[in-house]
C-alpha cells in the first residue's frame, strides 16, 4: 500500500459551486495555487464546477486517478470509496467527518466499512475526518487550508488539523518551511507508523515533525521510527501525557510510571527528538530543517548583555554544553578589535554599544575557531543597536561558514522585528529567549542514544511456555512460591521465604531458614507495608518471628482494616547494599514497559527512576543505569566501593525479558534489590497477573 506524494490527478469527490464550503475550497485551492496536474470535480449535480468539467461520479472520468479527495456526506462515504476502488484509484484522501470521533455506533461501524473496503481495493486511506494533504513544492493544496505554506525541508504528520493550519499560519514570520504537510485525522487505515515511511523515501523531507494524540501499535512505530531517525530526525510532540490513567495502580512502578513513561522510553530507544511544548515543537523543526549537525558539544555565547548571556551559560549547563575558551592566538586578535571594557571569554561580551562591527568580528573569531563547533548570537535593543545590520552580519558569516551552526536569539519585540524577519527569509533559527536559543542549538547534537534494532519479544521458547503453564492458575498478586518458580526460570534468586497463616507456622518457617529473618504483611492491597506496621526486621529467633506475626495482625487490622491480606511472608535476612528498584507494566500502545531506580523508601519520594520499552540488552540497561540521579551511588560516594553494576543491569535484562515474553504479567516490582560490592540480591518480589 503506497501514497502518491506527487499525484499526477485529483479527482475532488463533493466539489462545490457553494463559496465557503469545504467542497468547494478544496476544489478552489487546488485549482488556484499552482497545481499542474488534473483536476475532476465530481458532483452529480453539476456539468462544470469553477470552470471545470464536471462528472457525476468517479468511474465517469475518463482518465486514469491517481488521488481521490472525499467531502460528502459520512453516510455515503463507503459506497463512494467503493467506486474509486473499482475505478482503480489507489489513493484516497477522505475530508468527511462523523466517523469514530463521534463515538456512536453508527459512526464506529462507518469507519470499520472504510476499512472493509480499502483492504479489499488495496487503498492507501488517509482519514477519515482530516484537513486533507499539502505538497508546498508541486503547489498542491489538497485542503480546507486558506493556502499553502512556505517550501522547504519539513513534513508535518499532524493527527489534529486544527493545530497543523495554526503551524502553517505561523510558518512565514518563523520561517517554517514544509515538504508536505499531512493531516491524518482518525488514522483508520493508514497510522502513523505508515506516514514515517512514506516521510523517509522522500527526497524533499529533511525532518519530519509528528504532532499526535494516541499512537497505534507501539512496537510497529518504534521500528520504523528507528529505522527513520538513522537516516532523518523525527520530532515528536505527544499530547495526552496526564497521569490520571495510572490512579489505580497497583504497584510502585505503575505509581511512578504516568502515561509519560512510555512516550520518554519509546523516544529514547527509537532516537526520536522530544518536544514538550508547542514553542518547542517549532523551535526544534525549524533548528533541525535550517542548520547542520553540531559537531561537538563545544558552543560560544556571544551577546551585548551580561544578564542575556548568564541565562544562556545556566541553558547550555542543563544541555551538557560547554563553553569552550578561544585559541589564545584567536582571543588576543579579537581583544584588539572591542573596547577593553569587553570580554573574549566565553559568553564573549561585546557590550551594550557594540555596533554591528563587534558583533562581525566575534562572529568572525568563532567560525576560524577550531575549539568552536556551534555559535548562540544574543542581541537586546539598546538605543544604539543596529539590529538589522547585526542580523545582515549573521547572515553573511553563514554563508561562509555553512558548516558552523548558528542560532540567535533577537531580545525584545517591535524592536526587534526588523531583524528577525530577516533572518527568518533566510532560514536561520531567530528565537525569543536565551534558553531557547540554546535548547534549539543542543538538538543539533546526535541524540544520545542510538537507535536500537528493534527485535520482537521471544515467542515459542521453552522458558515462556513453562512460564505460561505456571502462571495459568493464578490471577492478580502471584503467591510467593509461584514466585520464586518464576524467577527461577529467568535466573533470578529470592530468599528463602514462606508464608504464615499463624504465629506458630511463622516460628516453624523461621527455624527451618535457620538465621536472621524479616516479617512482611502478604497484601495485594498494601503497596506500602512500614506506613501500616506491615513489615518487621531482624528476627534472629522462632520466638521473634512469632511476636512479629502477632505484632503485624494487630497493626493491619487496626491501621488497614479495609486490606485484603493472606498471611505474613516470613524471609531469609539479607546482607545490606544500596537499595534500587526494578520493576515492569504494560502500557496500552508500547506493550511491556521495564523500569530501574531508586528503590526502598525512597522510591516514591525521589522519584529518580528510569523507563525502556521490553525487551532490553545488556547495553540499554546500563545507559538506563547512567540516566539515574543515583547512578553515583552506584558508582561509590565517599569512600564507598563501586557496586556490582554488571550484576544489576542483568537483573534489568532478565525481568525485561520476562514481561516481553509473558503477556498476563500486568505489574511487577522487585523492591528492594540489594546491590552490594560482589553481589546483588532480591529482597522482596511482587507480581501481578491478569489473564484477561
Amino acid at each position: 500500500m503506497s501514497f502518491p506524494l506527487d499525484p499526477r490527478s485529483i479527482a475532488v469527490i463533493g466539489a462545490s459551486a457553494d463559496e465557503g464550503s469545504v467542497g468547494y475550497d478544496i476544489l478552489h485551492n487546488l485549482l488556484s495555487q499552482g497545481y499542474a496536474g488534473e483536476v475532476y470535480p465530481v458532483n452529480p449535480k453539476h456539468d462544470v464546477l469553477q470552470g471545470k468539467p464536471a462528472f457525476r461520479s468517479v468511474k465517469d472520468i475518463p482518465n486514469a486517478v491517481e488521488l481521490a479527495v472525499i467531502i460528502v456526506p459520512a453516510k455515503i462515504v463507503p459506497t463512494v470509496l467503493r467506486e474509486c476502488g473499482e475505478k482503480g484509484v489507489h489513493a484516497v484522501v477522505v475530508i468527511s467527518a462523523g466517523f469514530g470521533e463521534t463515538h456512536t455506533e453508527q459512526g464506529k461501524l462507518l469507519e470499520e466499512q472504510l476499512v472493509q473496503i480499502a483492504h479489499e481495493y488495496d487503498i492507501a486511506l488517509i482519514g477519515p475526518n482530516c484537513l486533507g494533504i499539502i505538497r508546498p513544492s508541486a503547489g498542491m493544496n489538497a485542503s480546507f487550508a486558506k493556502e499553502a505554506p512556505p517550501n522547504g525541508g519539513i513534513a508535518l504528520v499532524s493527527q489534529s488539523g486544527a493545530t497543523a493550519v495554526g503551524i502553517m499560519d505561523a510558518a512565514q514570520e518563523r520561517g517554517l518551511g514544509f515538504s508536505t504537510v499531512l493531516s491524518i485525522g482518525n488514522k483508520a487505515v493508514m497510522t502513523e507508523t505508515d506516514f514515517l515511511s512514506l516521510c523517509e523515501q522522500d527526497e524533499h523531507t529533511t525532518v519530519i515533525g509528528l504532532y499526535l494524540e494516541d499512537i497505534r501499535s507501539g512496537q510497529e512505530f518504534l521500528r520504523a521510527a528507528a529505522a527513520v531517525t538513522a537516516k532523518k530526525p523525527i520530532v515528536l510532540l505527544k499530547s495526552g501525557v496526564s497521569e490520571q490513567g495510572r490512579r489505580a495502580a497497583s504497584s510502585h512502578t505503575g505509581a511512578l510510571a504516568g502515561d509519560d513513561a512510555a512516550i520518554d522510553a519509546a523516544c529514547k530507544q527509537a532516537g526520536i527528538r522530544r518536544a514538550h511544548n508547542f514553542d518547542e515543537f517549532l523551535d526544534l523543526l525549524l533548528t533541525l530543517s535550517t542548520q547542520p549537525p553540531l559537531l561537538s558539544r563545544r558552543i560560544a555565547v556571544i551577546t551585548n548583555a551580561g544578564g542575556p548571556g548568564i541565562l544562556a551559560t545556566d541553558a547550555a549547563s542543563a544541555k551538557k554544553l560547554e563553553l569552550a575558551s578561544l585559541d589564545a592566538k584567536n582571543a588576543k586578535a579579537l581583544a584588539a578589535l572591542l573596547p577593553p571594557a569587553a570580554s573574549v571569554g566565553n559568553p564573549i561580551d561585546v557590550l551594550g554599544d557594540a555596533a554591528a562591527d563587534r558583533f562581525q568580528a566575534a562572529l568572525d573569531a568563532c567560525t576560524k575557531d577550531k575549539h568552536i563547533d556551534g555559535i548562540v548570537v544574543l542581541v537586546t535593543p539598546q538605543v544604539m543597536t543596529p539590529c538589522e545590520d547585526i542580523a545582515q552580519a549573521i547572515l553573511r558569516t553563514q554563508k561562509r561558514a555553512s558548516m558552523m551552526p548558528i542560532v540567535a536569539s533577537f531580545i525584545g519585540g517591535a524592536s526587534v522585528r526588523s531583524a528577525t524577519v530577516i533572518l527568518a527569509a533566510a532560514g536561520i533559527p531567530a528565537l525569543p529567549s536565551p534558553e531557547r536559543a540554546v535548547h534549539a542549538l543542543a538538538a543539533l547534537l546526535p541524540t544520545d542514544e542510538q537507535p536500537r534494532v528493534w527485535q520482537q519479544a521471544t515467542r515459542n521458547t521453552q522458558r515462556p511456555a513453562a512460564a505460561t503453564a505456571l502462571l495459568k492458575k493464578s490471577d492478580g498478586l502471584l503467591p510467593p512460591d509461584v514466585t520464586r518458580e518464576l524467577f527461577a526460570l529467568y535466573d533470578l534468586a529470592l530468599p528463602q521465604q514462606a508464608v504464615a497463616h499463624s504465629s506458630a507456622e511463622a516460628a516453624a518457617i523461621a527455624k527451618k531458614i535457620g538465621r536472621t529473618v524479616v516479617a512482611k504483611v502478604n497484601s495485594p492491597d498494601i503497596l506500602h507495608k512500614t506506613d501500616v506496621g506491615g513489615i518487621q526486621t531482624n528476627l534472629r529467633t522462632p520466638e521473634d518471628a512469632s511476636a512479629a506475626y502477632n505484632d503485624i495482625e494487630k497493626n493491619i487490622r487496626q491501621n488497614a482494616p479495609s486490606a485484603q491480606w493472606d498471611g505474613v511472608l516470613i524471609q531469609e535476612f539479607l546482607p545490606l547494599g544500596r537499595e534500587f528498584i526494578v520493576g515492569g507494566l504494560r502500557d496500552p500502545s508500547f506493550g511491556p514497559l521495564v523500569m530501574v531506580g531508586l528503590g526502598g523508601i525512597y522510591t516514591e519520594l525521589f522519584r529518580d527512576t528510569a523507563f525502556r520499552i521490553a525487551p532490553v540488552t545488556e547495553e540499554e540497561s546500563f545507559e538506563a543505569l547512567q540516566q539515574l540521579t543515583s547512578w553515583k551511588l552506584l558508582l561509590g560516594m565517599r569512600g564507598q566501593s563501586q557496586a556490582n553494576i554488571a550484576e544489576l543491569a542483568r537483573v534489568v535484562q532478565r525481568v525485561s525479558e520476562m514481561l516481553a515474553e509473558l503477556e498476563q504479567i500486568r505489574e511487577l516490582d522487585i523492591n528492594p534489590v540489594l546491590v552490594g560490592e560482589e553481589a546483588v540480591a532480591i529482597a522482596d518480589a511482587k507480581v501481578i497477573v491478569s489473564h484477561l
